[in-house]
C-alpha cells in the first residue's frame, strides 16, 4: 500500500490542481434513493474521501429506472475526475444486458475504480414464521406450488437472480413478488404479504437485531459474522452463493493520472481504521478492490450472466 500511496503522489497533486482550479466539488452520484444501503455507504465514506483527495465530496441521490437513471448520469458525464459514481452489482450489469430496457450503457461507459463492499444474500422470514430452514421453506413450496410468496428487491438484482437459482436446485415455483428496494420489500415480508425473503446481509443483521426477523440462511461459502449461528445455503443443501457488490466508477475516457489519485483515495478511505469501525457499527462488509480486480471481476460477471439474463427474458423474467 505504502508504494502505491508514493506512486500516486504526483497523480493527486495534479487531480487536487484540476478540482481547485474548476471550482466545483467531487460529485458522488448515487443512483439510489437516500436511506438505502448503498446511499449509507457512500455517506459514511465520503467525509473520510474528502480528506484524502483534499476537495469536496457532494453527494448526489439520483434514483430511477433500478438505478439506470444515475449510472447514464455518470456515463455522460465528462472524464475530468469530478464525476463518479457508486453503483450495485449484479445489477448494473443485468441492466446493459436486458435488450427491453435500451439502457444508454454498458461496461465499456464506465472506468472501473474500486469495489467497496462485498454484501452476501440472506433469506429471511419474520420471526413469528415457522420456517427455521431451507428444508422447512421447500416443503412449503413443494406443497402449494405457484403459492409460496418469496421477495425480492427488485427484477434481476442478486436476491432475483439467487432466488431463480433456489427454485431450479430444489424444483419447486414460488410466486415471486418483486419490489424497488429492500425498504418496501421488507414492509411487505412484515405485513405478511410475503412469506419470505432474500436480503443483503448488512440490511438483514438490522432487522434480526431488532427481533422482527430471522435468518435461516446466508448466501456466502462461509457463515456471516454478522448472522452468527447462521447456515449457509450449501450447507444446507443449496450451493449457492450470491450478493450485493457495491463499487465506484467513473466514466469512460478517464485520464490515468486522475484515476490513479481517485483509486489512491478510495483505497486510503475504504481502509481507514475510521471507516471500519463505521461499517462494523452498521453490518456491512468492506473491502477494497482496486481496478484491476473490479474490471476483472465486472467481465467474467457479465460473462456468467448473459446467458443467464437471455433464459430469464425468454421465460419472461417473472420468476
Amino acid at each position: 500500500m505504502l508504494r502505491r500511496m508514493v506512486l500516486a503522489a504526483p497523480s493527486l497533486l495534479l487531480a487536487s490542481r484540476a478540482w481547485s482550479q474548476s471550482g466545483r466539488s467531487l460529485q458522488l452520484i448515487v443512483p439510489y434513493p437516500p436511506g438505502g444501503g448503498n446511499d449509507i455507504g457512500a455517506r459514511a465514506l465520503a467525509p473520510l474521501l474528502e480528506r484524502e483527495l483534499g476537495t469536496s465530496v457532494v453527494i448526489l441521490n439520483r434514483p430511477g429506472a433500478s438505478s439506470q437513471l444515475g449510472l447514464a448520469q455518470v456515463a455522460r458525464a465528462a472524464p475530468d475526475g469530478l464525476t463518479i459514481g457508486y453503483g450495485l452489482w449484479p445489477q448494473t450489469t443485468t441492466l446493459y444486458l436486458d435488450p427491453n430496457r435500451q439502457t444508454p450503457f454498458t461496461r465499456e461507459s464506465f472506468t472501473p475504480l474500486a469495489i467497496h463492499v462485498l454484501d452476501p444474500g440472506s433469506i429471511m422470514v419474520r420471526t413469528d414464521s415457522p420456517l427455521r430452514s431451507l428444508a422447512d421453506l421447500i416443503a412449503v413450496a413443494r406443497a402449494r406450488p405457484d403459492d409460496f410468496r418469496m421477495t425480492d428487491n427488485g427484477t434481476f438484482g442478486h436476491e432475483h437472480l439467487a432466488s431463480v437459482q433456489l427454485q431450479r436446485l430444489a424444483g419447486v415455483q414460488f410466486n415471486q413478488v418483486h419490489f424497488q428496494g429492500a425498504g418496501p420489500a421488507a414492509v411487505a415480508l412484515l405485513g405478511g404479504q410475503t412469506e419470505a425473503g432474500i436480503f443483503a446481509v448488512g440490511t438483514a443483521s438490522s432487522n434480526v437485531r431488532q427481533g422482527i426477523m430471522r435468518s435461516i440462511a446466508v448466501l456466502s461459502r462461509t457463515e456471516s459474522p454478522f448472522l452468527p449461528g447462521v447456515p449457509t445455503a450449501a450447507a444446507q443443501g443449496y450451493d449457492i452463493v450470491a450478493g450485493s457488490t457495491r463499487a465506484f466508477v467513473a466514466p469512460a475516457g478517464l485520464p490515468p493520472a486522475i484515476r490513479q489519485a481517485l483509486v489512491a483515495g478510495l483505497e486510503r478511505a475504504i481502509l481507514s481504521p475510521e471507516h471500519a469501525e463505521k461499517m462494523q457499527q452498521l453490518s456491512i462488509p468492506i473491502t477494497f478492490q482496486g481496478p484491476e480486480e473490479f474490471t476483472r471481476y465486472w467481465a467474467e460477471e457479465e460473462e456468467t450472466l448473459r446467458p443467464v439474463m437471455r433464459e430469464l427474458l425468454r421465460d419472461g423474467a417473472a420468476n
